[in-house]
């Protein structure tokens, strides 16, 4: 979908012109159609200490409640976009196929629990200091994304940047009210992937198994940890023995039962 230009820049305006007010929202969300059709658009807060903040709920079939209430009570940690913001993801536009595990698409948590399973996803990514960034999601209907389409949202990447990073100053105040709370599930739910496994994996073996969760190969987690194929093969043959489990999907649910006690 391709606006006109003078569209564009009323659109832009118009962004500008409500910074701080109850319109900015509708009107971030009117710029980013002009580039491309999207079936969700949301914004999160993430910081390094604290559970996520839906800064802008997502209107969508997708991203159903149950969906977002499991991301926020942990599903966030093993989230591709999550972990390359604590990786130090610079600020700009991210498609996920760009910094996603090189086995995240056909992990079990993207077949089973992923709310956006075959549509192209990106992200504006706005980094407010060393522990805190701002990401505005977008599930592009265009799948996948074409060169056009991709040109258009780089183009208007700067002022959605700029815009909302003005517009937090705005209402960052009103947004840490709840801070306390989110720390404290936030170091909960931290617990569950240090103690993962805890009195019957090594640390070596925990680490493994997190990284195997969150949809990287054995190839890559051999690259990652500087240790041999022939190792990390080894680590997960004992890891599964001592779990008593036989498949990464079996992982997953362990994982997921441990979260669902925080």
């Amino acid at each position: 979908m391709e606006d006109s230009s003078e569209n564009v820049y009323l659109l832009a305006s118009k962004l500008i012109e409500t910074s701080g007010t109850d319109a900015f929202n509708p009107a971030l969300l009117s710029l980013i159609n002009s580039a491309t059709p999207c079936e969700s658009v949301f914004a999160i807060h993430f910081h390094k200490n604290s559970r996520p903040t839906i800064l802008l709920s997502p209107d969508s079939t997708l991203l159903t409640s149950k969906i977002m209430d499991e991301y926020l009570n942990g599903f966030y940690m093993i989230d591709p976009f999550y972990n390359a913001f604590k990786a130090g993801l610079p600020t700009g536009l991210h498609f996920i196929k760009e910094i996603a595990p090189d086995d995240f698409f056909e992990s079990t948590y993207y077949t089973e629990h992923y709310c956006n399973r075959g549509y192209e996803e990106a992200a504006f990514v706005i980094n407010l200091d060393n522990d805190s960034q701002i990401q505005i999601s977008l599930t592009v209907i265009e799948t996948p994304a074409t060169v056009a389409t991709r040109e258009r949202l780089h183009a208007i990447s700067p002022l959605v940047i700029s815009a909302y990073r003005k517009h937090w100053q705005s209402i960052e105040n009103t947004q840490t009210a709840s801070q306390q709370a989110s720390d404290i599930i936030h170091e909960q739910i931290s617990s569950v992937f240090k103690n993962f496994g805890y009195g019957v994996l090594t640390e070596r073996e925990t680490e493994l198994a997190i990284l195997i969760i969150r949809g990287y190969s054995l190839i890559a987690i051999a690259e990652m940890l500087g240790i041999a194929h022939g190792t990390a093969k080894v680590h997960c043959k004992n890891l599964y023995s001592k779990l008593e489990i036989n498949s990464k999907s079996e992982l997953f649910s362990l994982f997921l039962d441990q979260i669902s006690l925080t």
